[in-house]
C-alpha cells in the first residue's frame, strides 16, 4: 500500500515539473522584461521549479552545481535572447532529479 501512494506520489511530482510558465515566455518574442526576470533565482526557471516544489531559496548554495550552472546558463540566453537554447535548459532543468543541494548530499 506504501509503495503505490509513492508510486502516485512521485508520478504527480514529475508531472508538476513541467516549467509551463517560461516556456510560454521563452515562446514569446524576447525582451529586456524577460532578461530582468531571467536575472533574479527566484523568478527565472530555477524559480519556477522551485515554486512548483512548494519550497523556497534562501541562498544559491541550497542548489546542486548543475542547477546553478544551468540557471546561470539560462540568464546567458536570454540575454542573448536565443529562445532554442533557453527552451533547451528548460528541458535540462525539468529533468533534473533534484536540484537541491541537501537532497543530493546529504
Amino acid at each position: 500500500m506504501v509503495r503505490v501512494f509513492y508510486s502516485q506520489k512521485t508520478e504527480q511530482l514529475i508531472e508538476q515539473m513541467k516549467l509551463t510558465g517560461w516556456r510560454q515566455r521563452v515562446r514569446e518574442n524576447l525582451d529586456h522584461s524577460h532578461q530582468d526576470l531571467s536575472d533574479n533565482w527566484k523568478l527565472c526557471a530555477i524559480g519556477e521549479r522551485i515554486r512548483l516544489e512548494g519550497r523556497d531559496l534562501n541562498s544559491i548554495k541550497d542548489l546542486t552545481p548543475e542547477a546553478i550552472k544551468l540557471g546561470y546558463d539560462f540568464s546567458v540566453a536570454m540575454q542573448e535572447k536565443d529562445n532554442q537554447k533557453a527552451l533547451e535548459i528548460i528541458t535540462r532543468i525539468e529533468q533534473l532529479e533534484t536540484i537541491w543541494r541537501d537532497e543530493q548530499y546529504g
